[in-house]
C-alpha cells in the first residue's frame, strides 16, 4: 500500500471516529486507544518495520531453509524489530485449490495434508530453529494451537469427503522456547485419542502459561462494566511441567 492511500484510510477512520474525548473514563480508556493506534500507524510506516517483511534482505542460505513459508521467516524478522505479538496465517503453497493450505482441515485431509504438513513442517522448524541459532528462544515463545480438536474417526462430518468435525473434548498445543522446559510431552488421551487421561489441563492453562512468559500476572483483575473486578482468567494455575 502506498502512503497517499494509507494517508486516506487515516482520514477516513477520523472522519468515523466522533466519539468525544472529554467523555473518557478515569483510567484514560480513549486517549489510549488513540495511543495504540498512533503506534500501530508508526509501525507500518517506518522503514524498521516495513523492511522487517522483505525477506530478500535475507541471506540466500536462510531463505533456503524455510522453503516455501516465507511468512515464518518473515515472523521472525518481525520480532527482531520489536514487534511482541506475531501471528501466523499459514498460505496455500502449491496444495490443491480445495486445501486452504493450513494444517486445520475438515474436508478431504488426507489430500490435503499430504500436500500441507511437509511445508509446515520445514518452516516451523526452521524458526524454532533459527530462534535458538540467534540467542532468542528464552525470550520468544512459539505457539502451534487451535481453538479445539478433531473427531479421532475420520469421516464423521456429514458433506465430507474423509472429514472430521469439531471435538473440544481434547485437543493438542505445541510450545517451544519462551524459556520453558522444553523436550517433553505432558499429558495423554485414552487409547482412542477421545478424551483426556488423568488430570486435564485446559486452554485457560495454556493462557496462564503464556502470560508468565509474557511477564503478565494471572491474578491481574479489570474492571467489568459494572466497576466489579474480574479476574483475566478463571482457572489461573500455569502447566507445572513447563514452568
Amino acid at each position: 500500500m502506498t502512503q497517499d492511500r494509507l494517508a486516506d484510510r487515516r482520514l477516513l477512520m477520523r472522519s468515523f471516529d466522533t466519539m468525544r474525548r472529554d467523555l473518557d473514563d478515569a483510567r484514560g480508556s480513549m486517549a489510549g486507544m488513540d495511543a495504540f493506534q498512533a503506534q500501530a500507524i508508526e509501525m507500518i510506516t517506518t522503514n524498521k518495520a516495513r523492511d522487517a517483511f522483505d525477506i530478500n534482505l535475507e541471506p540466500e542460505k536462510i531463505r533456503t531453509r524455510y522453503g516455501k513459508g516465507t511468512e515464518y521467516l518473515q515472523a521472525r524478522r518481525l520480532v527482531e524489530a520489536g514487534v511482541p505479538v506475531v501471528t501466523i496465517t499459514p498460505q496455500n503453497h502449491g496444495a490443491p485449490t480445495k486445501c486452504n493450505g493450513q494444517w486445520d482441515h475438515h474436508d478431504h485431509i488426507f489430500t490435503c495434508l499430504r500436500a500441507v504438513l511437509p511445508s509446515f513442517d520445514q518452516s516451523l522448524s526452521a524458526l524454532i530453529s533459527d530462534l535458538c541459532d540467534r540467542g532468542l528462544d528464552k525470550d520468544v515463545a512459539v505457539v502451534v494451537w487451535g481453538e479445539m480438536g478433531r473427531t479421532p474417526r475420520v469421516g464423521t462430518q456429514k458433506g465430507t469427503m474423509a472429514g472430521r468435525d469439531h471435538w473440544p473434548q481434547s485437543g493438542f498445543t505445541l510450545l517451544a522456547g519462551g524459556g520453558l522446559s522444553m523436550g517433553q510431552v505432558v499429558g495423554a488421551t485414552d487409547p482412542r485419542g477421545e478424551r483426556p487421561k488423568g488430570k486435564p489441563y485446559t486452554p485457560q492453562n495454556v493462557l496462564s502459561t503464556l502470560y508468565h512468559v509474557l511477564g503478565i500476572d494471572p491474578e491481574t483483575t479489570v474492571p467489568d462494566h459494572q466497576g466489579r473486578p474480574v479476574y483475566l482468567l478463571d482457572d489461573r494455575e500455569r502447566i507445572r511441567e513447563l514452568v
